[in-house]
Formats: C-alpha cells, sequence, structure tokens
C-alpha cells in the first residue's frame, strides 16, 4: 500500500502481492484539475471526504500523519485533520496485518462544538476502467443526489447499467444504488484474474455510489487530464447516508443530517482483492464467494482473505 499525506492522506494506491496487480487504482501521476472544494483535485487511490458535500477542501492538501508498528506485526498510518468549514475533526487508521489479505480504515468523526454542523462523508475509491468491468451492487434502485429514483441494474431503457461498457449515453453519472440489505460492494473484472471488493456493516455505511465520467467526448477526456499512462477509472463511495444531498433532495426521504453538537462517530471499512471467483455473490470480511449454477451442478468458489479455522 502506498499513502500519500501531503495529498489529502489518500491511500494512493494497493497491490496484491501474489499476482502483482493493482486491486485500488494507483495513479502514477499527480494532475491537478479544478474539481473540489477548493478547485485542486487529483484522481486515484481512496479519497478521504468529511465536512459538506463535494471533494473536501482537505482532499490536495497536506495532513498530519504519524505511523505506528502494533503488538499484533500490523501497520497503521493516522491521518488526521481538522476541517475548517464545519470546524470539525476526523483521523483515520490505515491498517495492513501480516497475515491478513485486506487493509482497513477505522475512523473517528468529532464534532467538538456545541452547535450542529454539516454532515457529510465518502470514502471515494478509485478502480480501473475497463470493457469488462461489472459493478457489483446489490440493489434494485439507484437515486440521484436530488433523490430522483431510478431502476438499477436495468434503467427504463433496458440498458445494464452495472457494466461499465453499457455507459456509451451521456455524460457522467452518479448512481446512489439501493434496495438491498447489503454490506459490500465491488468491481468485478470478467476478464480478469483480480476484482476488488468493500465490506463494512450496512448500519455503517448505508449509502454506496457508483460514479463515471461516461464514455462520450465529454468524459473520456478527463482520462487525459487526470493522468499521463494509467487509464480512465470509475469511483466508487462509500456514505454515511443513503445519497450525497443536493439542495432539492432536502424535500425528499434522504435529507442530509445534521452532526449533532459533541457528538463522535466511530466505523471500520474493509477493502481487499478478490482472486479467480469469476464473479461475486457475497462478501465479508473472511472473503468473498461466487455461486454458479450450470444444469443440476453448483459450483461455489471462495476467495478468503484471512484463515478460515475447522
Amino acid at each position: 500500500m502506498t499513502v500519500v499525506p501531503a495529498i489529502g492522506g489518500k491511500i494512493w494506491g494497493a497491490v496484491e502481492k501474489s499476482t502483482g496487480k493493482e486491486f485500488i487504482y494507483f495513479n502514477h501521476s499527480v494532475k491537478f484539475r479544478n474539481i473540489a472544494m477548493r478547485g485542486h483535485w487529483t484522481s486515484g487511490g481512496v479519497e478521504l471526504n468529511f465536512g459538506i458535500i463535494g471533494h473536501a477542501p482537505t482532499t490536495a492538501a497536506p495532513v498530519d500523519y504519524f505511523t505506528r508498528q502494533n503488538d499484533d506485526g500490523s501497520a497503521s498510518c493516522f491521518v488526521v485533520a481538522f476541517d475548517l468549514i464545519t470546524r470539525t475533526w476526523w483521523q483515520v487508521e490505515i491498517n495492513l496485518k501480516p497475515d491478513k489479505a485486506f487493509f482497513t480504515t477505522s475512523t473517528i468523526w468529532r464534532n467538538t462544538t456545541p452547535f450542529p454542523r454539516p454532515y457529510y462523508h465518502c470514502m471515494n475509491a478509485g478502480y480501473r476502467a475497463a470493457d469488462d468491468l461489472v459493478f457489483i451492487f446489490p440493489g434494485q434502485y439507484y437515486i440521484g443526489h436530488g433523490g430522483d429514483v431510478h431502476s438499477f441494474p436495468l434503467d427504463e431503457q433496458g440498458r445494464e447499467l452495472s457494466r461499465y461498457a453499457a455507459h456509451t449515453f451521456g455524460g457522467a453519472k452518479s448512481m446512489h444504488v439501493m434496495g438491498n440489505y447489503n454490506d459490500f460492494y465491488g468491481a468485478c473484472y470478467e476478464n480478469d484474474r483480480l476484482s476488488s471488493m468493500h465490506h463494512s456493516p450496512f448500519n455503517d455505511k448505508l449509502g454506496v455510489k457508483i460514479f463515471l465520467w461516461g464514455l462520450s467526448r465529454s468524459g473520456m477526456i478527463r482520462e487525459d487530464l487526470l493522468t499521463d499512462t494509467d487509464g480512465q477509472y470509475v469511483e466508487l463511495q462509500s456514505g454515511r447516508l443513503y445519497n450525497q444531498a443536493a439542495t432539492e433532495s432536502g424535500f425528499t426521504p434522504f435529507r442530509q443530517y445534521a452532526f449533532a453538537p459533541c457528538a463522535t462517530d466511530t466505523w471500520t471499512e474493509y477493502w481487499y482483492p478478490v482472486k479467480e471467483t469469476g464473479g461475486i455473490a457475497k462478501a465479508h470480511d473472511m472473503g468473498a464467494l461466487n455461486i454458479v449454477r450450470t444444469g443440476d451442478n453448483v459450483t461455489i468458489s471462495l476467495s478468503p482473505v484471512q484463515r478460515i479455522d475447522d
């Protein structure tokens, strides 16, 4: 894993060591563009956002950090920042264990003021775009930033939105997938032997979102603007609320809540590669599995990320 405290404490990339392949999009270029709240922003890795909607002011700025070797043999990098807009304080411990095939991000977020503050958070992770990319997001609907509801994975025109290659229409898209009680999502590459998975308890991360620039020229130009050698990417995000609310969604059940005075929130997320399953039906902190029925035969493929004892 690579962590860059100088650029928002971002997890810049992660590699599965037995194959040498990246399971988090690793951008070998740093090309800032006018996208974030303060303007400059760069793509790739896992980005940490707290405070108000959008790519937070800290995403491209230096944050405080320290590293620690732990008694269990794991290594931790703590990244810490104070959000000047909301006056809230956050810390993320990025932990990598020697005997596990995942890393975790454990978050503490505090509103130390006596006033309610805006409540917005997302972990924004980049994944390599490819024609064989399938979004593993259990759900029957998606909502937009304004709370508008659409069907998923097939839209009203019958297009399979769970496939990256199907997005040959329109421009950039944001889809907050919902409708199923699940605690995982991921990026599956059908022609590859390596996919990527995110797991966290549903009650910790209600919101799961797919963002892509789209395959039109207005979207694909971002490849040249944001990288030199690593190709197009997509963003898969986990959030504390069902969606990243725009102004108009204040009139829907998907309202933006306030961060209560003197409140503290904590949660942990798991990130890991998935090998040779041919798809993903279910994932947990023990690993991911797929189930395929062919006639009278059922094949179960398991990609564990830690030892499973008898």
